[in-house]
Order: C-alpha cells, then sequence, then structure tokens
C-alpha cells in the first residue's frame, strides 16, 4: 500500500523523491520502492525519514492505520 503521508511531506515541501533519498542517505530507487509500498525500510532508515520530514515514525509508517482501526473500534464500542 502506498505511504499517502510520506508522498504528502514530500510533495508540500516541494522536493523529489532524489532530493529526500539524497537527504537520508539512500538511492531513489530505493525512496521509490518505500514511497509506493513496495518495500517497508530497514529501523534505521525509518527514524532517518521521520526526523527528515519531522515526524514520528509510527506517524509516517503507522499512523494511517492505527488511527483508522482505533476510530472503528471506539464507534463499534
Amino acid at each position: 500500500m502506498k505511504n499517502e503521508k510520506m508522498c504528502a511531506l514530500r510533495q508540500k515541501m516541494n522536493l523529489s523523491q532524489r532530493e529526500v533519498a539524497d537527504a537520508v542517505g539512500i538511492s531513489q530507487s530505493s525512496y521509490a520502492m518505500i514511497e509506493g509500498g513496495y518495500r517497508h525500510p530497514r529501523k534505521e532508515v525509518e527514524k532517518k525519514l521521520a526526523n527528515f520530514f519531522n515526524v514520528t515514525v509510527d506517524e509516517l509508517f503507522f499512523g494511517e492505520e492505527l488511527i483508522s482501526s482505533d476510530s472503528s473500534e471506539l464507534s463499534e464500542g
């Protein structure tokens, strides 16, 4: 599943995938695979990306899933 949050943050900063990849020390193709949801990064890269975008790792990689599952559980109970 595509990482919509990462894509939106990158576009909001008006940066290319290559620019973000260079900033965190990975290849553009690796970044594209992560943003596209085809690969999950190592913990070290997770932290670098979260720091770059000024969000937590949970917000960047797990936020949407946690929010939507928590909301559905609360509304059912």
